[in-house]
């Protein structure tokens, strides 16, 4: 697990580093707003049954974003987490609102946010795969310096569909906090 996080943290760095020089010699108007990314993600269901993942199982993210003004944007999020014996892949789109989404500098946003998400599933009867979607409310912030954007982001859940499968799984009574939280870099083209 910590090797996985390692090569995720030195693979964003690396990415990074290559970028940022770059970047410092690029003038703003080389570049549309569309921006395609890689993150390390994780998708914290806690209390929730043991084959569902916790802040100590990450995976990575691929996505894109396209801000259509300072205050307004979008961005497309595809996620897997395979990981101890945990088993996710999923998808989410997020609408932001915000300062600083389309522009160098600082950046600070939030906006609603809809999952769905396929988890395998382990009980009585073997592994089968539970589908989870819903609504979600998400926040984040970051940094654009050139081409190159740094963000920290992350959707507080519904919590519905993890709900009923703990219940499902014998966990009656507790309701869970579901967050997916993830470190982004991207590249604006």
């Amino acid at each position: 697990m910590k090797a996985i996080v390692f090569r995720s943290v030195c693979t964003l760095a690396l990415l990074a580093s290559s970028q940022l020089a770059f970047a410092a010699d690029t003038s703003k108007d080389d570049f549309t707003n569309f921006r395609f990314g890689i993150a390390a993600t994780t998708l914290d269901i806690d209390p929730g049954a043991d084959y569902f993942p916790s802040s100590d199982d990450t995976g990575v993210s691929l996505f894109a974003e396209f801000p259509q003004t300072d205050h307004a944007a979008s961005r497309f999020l595809m996620y897997r987490i395979h990981q101890d014996g945990k088993d996710v892949t999923g998808f989410e789109t997020q609408l932001m609102w915000g300062w600083g989404l389309s522009q160098p500098g600082f950046r600070l946003y939030t906006g609603p946010a809809w999952h769905r998400e396929k988890i395998v599933l382990q009980g009585n009867s073997g592994r089968q795969v539970g589908v989870f979607n819903g609504w979600g409310w998400q926040i984040g912030t970051g940094y654009q310096l050139g081409a190159v954007t740094l963000d920290i982001a992350g959707t507080f859940r519904d919590d519905q569909d993890y709900r009923n499968q703990n219940r499902r799984s014998g966990a009656a009574g507790q309701r869970p906090n579901v967050w997916l939280t993830s470190a982004l870099i991207s590249y604006r083209f």
